[in-house]
């Protein structure tokens, strides 16, 4: 993700998005022309996933999506009104404006991911639930058991090699411990 998009980009995608989809909300479409058409804000604008965490944030979303068509967020509350964001959009065009756009395949969208940035308000890995995070700590724990596995495989033929009879069964014992832990999905200590 971006850390600082340009204006440039900006109107790009904004101008892309626009022939594309259509939103949920008509008043959605006004205010990302008003966007598009008024430099000075949009180049105060970001866009962000997780709007809600932001200080000044609305979420609009396109026809064929789940999500809520409009929502705007002001310092910890929320509002559906779609004039009122606006016209805090206009009175406040020096202060920073966060914008998550829901739409089918968003993340399948170079123009898309080009302008996204961070949100400073919300931590990318605050989303991974536990369970995904318990996968990938457990798939990360069987690679490195499969690869110490291929090392001490490579380490007794070495020992075969050498006809080192003591160091052959202290391998042989530490593969089968390794194939052991492989064999029930999780590590020992």
């Amino acid at each position: 993700m971006n850390d600082r998009v340009q204006l440039k980009e900006k109107k790009q995608f904004l101008k892309w998005f626009l022939q594309r989809y259509q939103m949920k909300r008509r008043e959605s479409m006004w205010i990302l022309n008003y966007l598009l058409n008024h430099d000075i804000v949009l180049n105060k604008a970001k866009f962000v996933e997780s709007v809600e965490k932001t200080p000044r944030g609305i979420r609009m979303s396109a026809v064929g999506t789940d999500t809520e068509a409009f929502k705007f967020y002001k310092d910890g509350h929320a509002f559906d009104n779609p004039e009122q964001a606006f016209h805090e959009v206009r009175l406040n065009w020096h202060t920073d404006l966060y914008i998550e756009l829901i739409f089918s395949d968003a993340w399948m969208s170079s123009e898309y991911v080009s302008v996204l940035e961070d949100n400073p308000f919300a931590s990318w890995n605050d989303s991974i639930s536990q369970e995904l995070s318990q996968e990938v700590n457990t798939a990360i724990d069987q690679f490195q058991l499969q690869e110490r596995k291929n090392e001490v495989t490579r380490e007794i033929d070495e020992a075969l090699e050498a006809d080192n009879k003591v160091r052959f069964f202290e391998l042989t014992n530490e593969l089968k411990a390794l194939e052991d832990q492989l064999s029930d999905g999780l590590p020992h200590s």
